[in-house]
C-alpha cells in the first residue's frame, strides 16, 4: 500500500499492521456526487465510472476527488492516474471527450493487472500474457535441462503459465475473439508436445471452467459480486436451466459479450461511450 505522505502528520504510516483497515476505513466516505457515476475502490486504488447521459460531468467528479484527498491530507498521483474512454467498436456517430487537466488519456489501461482497450478488444492483453508465457517456457527449459524430473515441471506449468492465463479470465475471456483464442490453444499444443502436461488444455475449457466457478461463488449470498446477479425469474414454465435466475435483453453482441463478462457486470456498463477513470491516492 503506497501511502506515505512526508511532512503530513495525519497520514498513515507505511508498513504498519493495522495500515491497510485504517485506510480503509478512511477511504469509507469517498463517493460520487450522482447517482448515475460509480466510484469503486481496491486497496489504494480508486476507479472512477461516468457513463455519457449523467447529471454530473467527470470534470466535476474528479474535482470532487481531489479535493476529498486534499481533506483528507492525501495526494493523487496524476502520473498514474489514467483515463479511457469505451465505446462501441463500430460506432457510428462518437465523440470522444476533451481530457481532463493534467491527466492521460490512452486507448488501453491496465487494470488489476489486465489490460483492457476503449474498443472492447482484448489483443494487447492476449499480446502481454502470451509474450510472459514465451519467456516462462524458455525457464522450463533451463529447469528441464538442469534435471528436473517432468513431474515437477508440470506443477511448474500450472503455476507460472496456465495461472497467468487463468487469471481475471472471467473478466476478459469473453472478449478474445477466436484468432486469439487459437494463438492461446497454440501455446498449450506446444506445452503438450514438449511433456509438460498430460491434460489437453484449450482455451474454452479453460474459460468454462473459470466462469462456472465463479458463478457458483457469485451465487453464494455473503459473496461480493452477488448483488449484480439479474433478479429471480417469476415463470416456472419454461424449459430447464442450471440457473433460476431471469436472462437479460441484449440489443447487440458487445452487450451479449459485457453481460457475460462479470467484471463490466459490476460497472454497470450499458452505454454508447463511458469515461473510466484509474486513479491512485497515496
Amino acid at each position: 500500500m503506497s501511502m506515505v505522505i512526508s511532512q503530513k502528520p495525519k497520514a498513515l504510516v507505511q508498513g504498519s499492521g493495522i495500515g491497510p483497515m485504517l485506510y480503509a476505513v478512511m477511504k469509507s466516505d469517498l463517493q460520487a456526487i450522482s447517482r448515475l457515476n460509480t466510484l469503486f475502490k481496491y486497496a489504494d486504488d480508486t476507479t472512477l465510472v461516468v457513463p455519457e447521459h449523467t447529471d454530473v460531468s467527470i470534470h466535476d467528479e474528479f474535482e470532487h476527488v481531489n479535493v476529498w484527498a486534499s481533506d483528507n491530507k492525501l495526494l493523487l498521483n496524476h502520473l498514474k492516474t489514467k483515463e479511457i474512454v469505451f465505446r462501441r467498436p463500430r460506432a457510428l456517430h462518437f465523440h470522444i471527450p476533451p481530457p481532463l487537466k493534467e491527466i492521460e488519456q490512452l486507448h488501453c489501461v491496465k487494470l488489476l493487472g489486465a489490460l483492457f482497450q476503449d474498443n472492447f478488444k482484448m489483443d494487447s492483453h492476449v499480446q502481454y500474457i502470451l509474450s510472459q508465457c514465451a519467456q516462462r517456457m524458455y525457464l522450463l527449459k533451463l529447469l528441464q535441462h538442469q534435471g528436473m524430473p517432468l513431474n515437477k515441471l508440470r506443477v511448474v506449468v500450472y503455476s507460472l503459465i496456465v495461472s497467468r492465463i487463468g487469471y481475471s479470465l472471467p473478466a476478459w475471456g469473453g472478449f478474445a475473439y477466436v484468432e486469439l483464442c487459437c494463438k492461446i490453444d497454440v501455446m498449450f499444443k506446444r506445452l503438450k508436445r514438449y511433456g509438460y502436461t498430460t491434460d489437453y488444455l484449450t482455451f474454452s475449457n479453460l474459460l468454462d471452467k473459470a466462469d462456472s466457478d465463479l458463478f457458483c461463488s457469485m451465487r453464494q449470498s455473503y459473496h461480493s459480486l452477488h448483488h449484480v446477479l439479474p433478479p429471480l425469474r417469476t415463470v416456472d414454465n419454461l424449459r430447464v436451466r442450471c440457473h433460476p435466475y431471469n436472462l437479460p435483453d441484449c440489443s447487440t453482441n458487445v452487450h451479449k459479450k459485457i453481460i457475460n463478462c462479470p467484471f463490466f457486470v459490476w460497472f454497470h456498463i450499458t452505454f454508447t461511450c463511458c469515461c473510466f477513470i484509474h486513479m491512485l491516492l497515496f
